[in-house]
């Protein structure tokens, strides 16, 4: 009976994985939990970051709306005043 080598294929994947897997834990430069807590500070450090941007931007969109709305009421009494005489 012929093999098509798939499951040649497959057996070698599963071992290369399960090396790479063995490899990347013997090799790591921290334990689990150091990596947890530093994948976590840094998730913390981010959301900061973004939660400062998106204030951020509120303020100045607040700010450009104000501008504009001041804007437009400064220009509307100009034209009901020219209306007027």
């Amino acid at each position: 009976m012929k093999d098509s080598g798939f499951g040649s294929f497959l057996a070698g994947g599963v071992i290369g994985g399960l090396i790479g897997a063995a490899l990347g834990l013997i090799l790591a430069p921290q334990t689990g939990e150091e990596f947890r807590e530093h994948v976590n500070d840094f998730v913390e450090n981010k959301r900061a970051e973004i939660g400062d941007a998106v204030n951020e931007g509120r303020q100045a969109a607040e700010q450009a709306r104000a501008e504009m709305v001041t804007d437009y009421d400064a220009h509307a009494g100009v034209q009901i005043e020219g209306a007027a005489s």
